[in-house]
């Protein structure tokens, strides 16, 4: 029987038969979320402090962090590949974040929900005050609570999801709207979803931004941040080192990890927040490469050759998130009395972006598992999985060094304080560089409040969710996880420690002697949806003709587990589905989508199929020889067609087969299947001038719309849209149904 492999790697793994699968018990999740869009007055509350700050475009988020969008604002979230769209005065917080959980609070207002892939065993389940609703099945959900809390509505326009409430639960299906209302004796109601509103309106113009994304023929959905790739950027073959991506209009002297600031962020610790809007990806995958006087980004590596005989090859599609890939050096007392501000700052602390094969050493408890999979690029050596060969010895054999501008330096008392780098950095020499002690993944600098809220000019003006809002509970399926540990209780063990994270074991440590009421996610503001109420009340239907809720038993704390639920909420969705008509979950007609429905044509189901990336060769076994050539810009890459993907039951949101959607952990390909390997782009292929990544995607067919765009908002990335930038312009083969012209508003001239 083939081993279960863990779910969150960006690469195609070569695995034994029967080699079982290594356990990851401690380490911290692979998968984040990113604070992608902010419009408007947005707020972020990090978990472990009680202070609301301005939110700053591309901070992670994770288990404990809250969101408050104020009057005329809202926000987009990117978990994976799952996009969060926050509207106006809603109040949305992370209960738990990891790996095979999405649970979120939404104590007010409206969210708008697009999971794109969900594996067997994972759950998605978003609590409001009276109801926790779970996702059954890949699709567009909708969620809104009312201002007392007293009403939540469910709109599911494609998939399948379960409503529990005092004690009870029924189902929704594709194209349904449901409510449940009151919160003692709740009742609840289903009919038929009213059309789009202009706020579903510039959830599905987003949609569609992401839906012809040309970037994920080369990195994954699961990526957060591939987004925003082609708008800024473009994809570039190089010889001996692949495909890699170059931002557009950086200006001369610009290096990696130069415009933003250091934040700290449990468990990571040290964590790079940047400020450029396609600043998440490459800071967070990937690694830097200055080749021919630019700077590019590889995103990992190509698929291997097929394996020998005997072997499988598993495909497994969720990168490793990692803090900032970066090597430290400094810290202590280095640089005082030179360019640092002599002793006051407390010495300094400088950092280079790692280069393609440098490996990556985290500061935080892992395991050896773990080091590996963070790491897993073509040309950084593993050694029975456990040890990573690393030859550098002292600073200066880290390759990017030697690039202009690559070493950033601040005093220290900057990088404590979470300010920004361009006002704080100072230069250095060579040669002071070179005398630095490394640090590694990260510095000895330990990390005030300022840091964790982002910076004190983040804390002033910061608008704030009503405290009836903060503070009023919601129901919950599945149990919420430990709480973060405040930081205000662990800061007297992180100067101990000297800024370096702290373990899981001194965590749980401190866990235990704070009041029982913050010891889990949430807290108080979370308790059970599956309890029983006082007699003569529970879940009843608001009127005669509909179906009786199911009782949901419960453990002894009032929740259900985690596997149970997973189970309970995508055999309630299936049945459910079947019973009314809709298309079996697993098995999706041709031109549908998993879990039944079909959302308003925007994009959605007959978006061509992206190509596979090119893998031409191996991510270069070494940094390229002096003056190599970085090659022209690609189109679609040679031989590039759409590949069958495997597929899991509830994983498919797009056309069926789509080559980047993710296959299921546990459905690896025959070891007699073929696997692409594309042929190089040779230098006599023609290249057209425009970009590539904004100008170049498959043609749609006449039957797409684009509808008009209403509300627009200028974005901080400085874009115009109503929910997204203007779909890309595309080329069509010939003779091909003449696609609709899109609206005039909001157009930009396409880039030459």
């Amino acid at each position: 029987m083939q081993s279960r492999v863990p779910r969150h790697l960006l690469t195609i793994l070569t695995v034994a038969i029967g080699m079982a699968a290594p356990t990851l018990a401690a380490d911290p999740p692979a998968r984040v979320g990113r604070l992608n869009l902010i419009d408007g007055s947005v707020s972020f509350r990090p978990a472990g402090v009680d202070q609301w700050a301005a939110a700053e475009p591309n901070r992670t988020l994770t288990t404990g962090d809250r969101i408050w969008t104020d009057l005329n604002s809202r926000a987009e979230v990117h978990v994976g590949s799952t996009a969060i769209r926050v509207s106006a005065q809603t109040e949305f917080d992370f209960v738990n974040v990891d790996d095979e959980t999405m649970q979120a609070r939404l104590a007010q207002g409206t969210v708008t929900i697009h999971v794109r892939a969900l594996d067997d065993g994972q759950v998605y389940e978003i609590d409001t005050p009276n109801g926790a609703v779970s996702l059954g099945s890949v699709g567009l959900y909708r969620i809104d609570v009312n201002g007392d809390g007293t009403q939540t509505k469910v709109v599911v326009r494609a998939g399948g999801a379960e409503v529990t409430a005092a004690g009870s639960s029924f189902a929704v299906n594709a194209n349904q709207y449901a409510t449940v209302t009151g919160t003692d004796t709740p009742t609840y109601d289903l009919g038929d979803a009213a059309p789009p509103d202009d706020w579903d309106t510039w959830s599905l113009t987003r949609d569609q931004r992401e839906d012809n994304a040309v970037s994920v023929r080369y990195v994954s959905r699961e990526m957060p941040g591939y987004e925003d790739l082609d708008q800024y950027g473009h994809w570039t073959y190089v010889a001996g080192t692949g495909n890699v991506w170059v931002p557009d209009n950086v200006g001369p002297g610009w290096a990696p990890y130069h415009t933003g600031r250091w934040v700290w962020s449990d468990p990571w610790g040290w964590t790079w927040v940047d400020t450029a809007p396609w600043g998440y990806a490459p800071y967070h995958y990937g690694r830097w490469a200055y080749l021919q006087g630019q700077w590019c980004w590889s995103p990992g590596p190509p698929p291997p050759p097929p394996p020998p005989p005997g072997q499988v090859v598993v495909v497994v599609q969720r990168p490793v998130y990692a803090p900032a890939l970066v090597v430290f050096a400094g810290g202590g007392g280095w640089g005082v009395g030179a360019s640092f501000g002599g002793g006051g700052g407390g010495g300094g602390v400088a950092w280079v972006a790692l280069g393609i094969g440098e490996p990556y050493h985290p500061a935080y408890a892992v395991s050896p598992a773990y080091v590996t999979q963070v790491n897993y690029t073509s040309n950084t050596t593993i050694v029975n999985n456990t040890t990573i060969v690393n030859n550098n010895i002292t600073i200066n054999n880290y390759r990017n060094a030697n690039a202009p501008g690559a070493i950033t330096a601040v005093p220290q008392s900057a990088m404590a304080n979470g300010q920004p780098v361009a006002t704080s950095a100072v230069p250095i020499s060579h040669a002071q560089w070179a005398s630095a002690p490394v640090a590694g993944a990260a510095p000895r600098v330990v990390p005030t409040r300022n840091a964790v809220v982002g910076g004190a000019a983040g804390a002033h003006m910061a608008a704030m969710p009503p405290a009836s809002v903060a503070n009023r509970p919601v129901v919950a399926n599945v149990a919420p996880p430990p709480a973060p540990v405040p930081f205000a209780a662990k800061q007297q063990a992180l100067a101990a420690s000297g800024g370096r994270p702290l373990a899981p074991e001194q965590e749980s440590q401190i866990r235990q002697s704070l009041p029982p009421s913050a010891r889990t996610s949430g807290g108080a503001l979370v308790r059970p949806a599956s309890a029983t109420v006082a007699a003569g009340g529970g879940l009843r239907p608001a009127r005669a003709g509909l179906p009786a809720p199911t009782v949901r038993p419960a453990a002894g704390n009032g929740f259900v587990s985690h596997q149970a639920a997973a189970q309970q909420t995508a055999s309630t969705v299936r049945a459910s589905a079947a019973a009314s008509g809709a298309h079996p979950l697993g098995a999706p007609a041709a031109g549908t989508r998993a879990g039944g429905g079909t959302p308003p044509a925007v994009g959605g189901a007959n978006v061509p199929h992206p190509p596979e990336r090119s893998t031409p060769s191996a991510i270069g076994a070494g940094a390229p020889a002096p003056g190599a050539a970085v090659g022209s810009r690609v189109g679609t890459p040679a031989g590039g067609t759409p590949s069958a993907g495997a597929g899991g039951s509830r994983n498919t949101f797009a056309t069926p087969n789509k080559s980047d959607t993710p296959n299921k952990s546990d459905a690896p390909i025959r070891s007699d299947a073929p696997i692409r390997s594309d042929a190089p782009i040779k230098s006599e292929t023609p290249i057209k001038s425009e970009t590539m990544s904004k100008t170049e995607t498959s043609s749609k067919t006449s039957s797409d719309v684009t509808p008009k765009a209403t509300g627009s908002r200028v974005s901080p990335s400085g874009s115009s849209d109503a929910g997204g930038s203007k779909p890309p312009a595309k080329k069509t083969p010939p003779k091909p149904p003449k696609p609709k012209e899109p609206p005039k508003e909001n157009s930009k001239p396409e880039r030459k």
